[in-house]
């Protein structure tokens, strides 16, 4: 992704040898494709990008408008590379690569104003790429000092992860689990949706769950300049006021710079530090 960000680097961008072998073999397919196959192509190419931009940086946030800009991103690519001819399509194809991951560059900035800045000398420790990973069910439960047996249903895991162990596991105890994740595979109990814009209304939560997850995207932006701290806040309110009348929210990491504003009279907090971390995972009890 650092090379999204940088000016002097766009000479050296082009599609892969294996695309361009492609595009250059199956060039009248392409030009071919019909209307259906085509939105196939479009929302296959969408997907495949957000996930490559979230494996480099979790942190992005992206709602269903920056999907659909990205889409037309796409489409303006392969109408490009439709009109497209044998003639030095390989030279040609190096002018459409290097557009087109212009366009990316803005629309890159425009979702997430604050990537402008990501790579900065300033701040090195970001040189790195912020990767997120999965977690098994158990792993989770111990990290966030759980005991399944006091959990109040229904029970929602907030950024699940693709493979919602978490979720899997509580179901298979017999308990009303939920998961929601941009990441996931939709099924009847799993939400394929940002958590920003899932229905938390939708019914009252016994039981919020987030590893690693909300509240770590939550610490990320609030110490960012540039970012979407404030709708932070503002879902970290919500999350709390779906809750029934002695429900819970865990997370971690926990969140002190908004935890000390919890009206004691109406939330009871608990922290615990995790084994051989100097970390907290945080229980929030609705009263």
């Amino acid at each position: 992704m650092k090379n999204i960000f940088c000016e002097e680097e766009f000479s050296a961008l082009s599609f892969s040898p294996g695309t361009i072998t492609y595009i250059k073999e199956h060039l009248q397919e392409l030009k071919d494709i019909g209307f259906k196959e085509e939105e196939i192509l479009l929302n296959y190419l969408t997907d495949k990008a957000i996930k490559s931009l979230c494996q480099a940086n979790q942190f992005y946030y992206l709602n269903s408008f920056d999907r659909s800009a990205l889409r037309k991103v796409y489409n303006r690519l392969l109408t490009e590379i439709k009109s497209l001819t044998a003639y030095k399509v390989e030279e040609r194809l190096q002018n459409v690569a290097t557009q087109h991951y212009r366009t990316l560059k803005v629309w890159v900035k425009n979702s997430n104003p604050f990537s402008k800045r990501l790579y900065s000398a300033t701040q090195p420790y970001l040189e790195q790429e912020v990767v997120c990973g999965e977690y098994s069910a158990l792993t989770q439960l111990q990290l966030l000092d759980i005991d399944v047996t006091t959990l109040q249903e229904p029970i929602l895991d907030i950024g699940c992860g693709q493979q919602a162990f978490l979720v899997k596991y509580l179901r298979g105890l017999k308990l009303k689990a939920f998961g929601v994740d941009r990441n996931a595979v939709a099924k009847d109990y799993i939400f394929q949706l940002d958590w920003f814009e899932f229905n938390l209304s939708s019914r009252n939560w016994g039981t919020i769950i987030s590893n690693l997850g909300f509240s770590n995207h939550f610490q990320y932006h609030h110490l960012r300049a540039n970012s979407n701290y404030l709708a932070y806040a503002v879902r970290y309110k919500e999350m709390l006021q779906s809750l029934e009348r002695g429900g819970a929210f865990y997370y971690a990491p926990d969140l002190p710079f908004i935890e000390q504003y919890l009206d004691p009279a109406k939330f009871q907090l608990r922290k615990v530090i995790i084994k051989d971390t100097t970390y907290r995972a945080t229980k929030i009890v609705k009263l």
